[in-house]
């Protein structure tokens, strides 16, 4: 387990280095695509669509939007990267005897580090504007463990999958596109019809991302069925991503 852990942080900062190796601004890449990404949204939605956070208890639609955006750039950077990290890493998992797996999870850790630092930035920008609901942080230690096994789950099931079946990564392109719509990150709950609304609450990352909101703007938190639904959805998404890893590895150096 020590060999597990420590081959897992190496090709952590690994994958951290090697982002931004020879870029002009280096690090600060980490900051300027979430700031892009918040600026382009937040003139779609707030200025152009003028769209009201109904039911929310901050005035900023930007706040509100990078809050929920913060999780899914994790998740989605997590699930997309992961399902091609053995077939990105074929070399090393053709020539070399380790748990293959690791080269999955450290693509799925380097994510959660990198939203981490805007994570941070933020949380102390709205402990300044006193938005920032200090007691509320066992909710993000919460929506953390849970996009946690959601994401390291997926990666997992993608990239066995993805190694005996090349489409589903196109397939998953598909699926995320679909899924960042059905998840409350530009738009509040408050304006979701009823008839879909518990539609909506069947999404898991529609917990996670009202556990950040719960901490960054002093947002509800979920109820206890949700939180429940996000604890049980996390650990059969997995523990199916390993058996279906485990079951498939074996495999992986005929195909690739």
């Amino acid at each position: 387990m020590s060999r597990f852990g420590f081959l897992l942080r190496e090709l952590v900062l690994r994958d951290l280095r090697s982002r931004y190796t020879g870029s002009a601004f280096g690090f600060l890449w980490a900051f300027v695509h979430p700031l892009w990404q918040l600026a382009l949204y937040s003139l779609v939605f707030s200025v152009i669509l003028r769209i009201p956070l109904v039911g929310e208890r901050t005035e900023s639609f930007a706040a509100f939007l990078f809050a929920g955006l913060l999780p899914w750039m994790a998740f989605q950077e997590g699930v997309s990267r992961g399902a091609t990290a053995i077939l990105d890493n074929g070399h090393l998992v053709k020539k070399m005897r380790f748990p293959s797996q690791v080269l999955v999870l450290s693509v799925v850790f380097s994510a959660l580090v990198h939203s981490s630092i805007a994570l941070a930035l933020f949380a102390i920008l709205q402990g300044v504007r006193g938005e920032l609901d200090p007691g509320a942080l066992h909710w993000l230690l919460a929506g953390v463990a849970g996009q946690l096994g959601l994401t390291a789950g997926l990666a997992l099931l993608m990239a066995a999958l993805q190694v005996y079946l090349r489409d589903v990564v196109h397939v998953l392109g598909l699926v995320l596109s679909a899924l960042f719509y059905v998840t409350p990150i530009v738009y509040p709950v408050g304006l979701v019809p009823e008839r879909l609304a518990a539609w909506l609450a069947t999404n898991p990352l529609t917990t996670v991302v009202a556990l950040y909101r719960s901490f960054l703007i002093s947002g509800r938190p979920p109820s206890p069925v949700a939180l429940i639904g996000l604890a049980a959805v996390a650990l059969v998404a997995l523990g199916a991503g390993l058996l279906v890893f485990r079951g498939l590895a074996a495999g992986f150096s005929d195909e690739l």
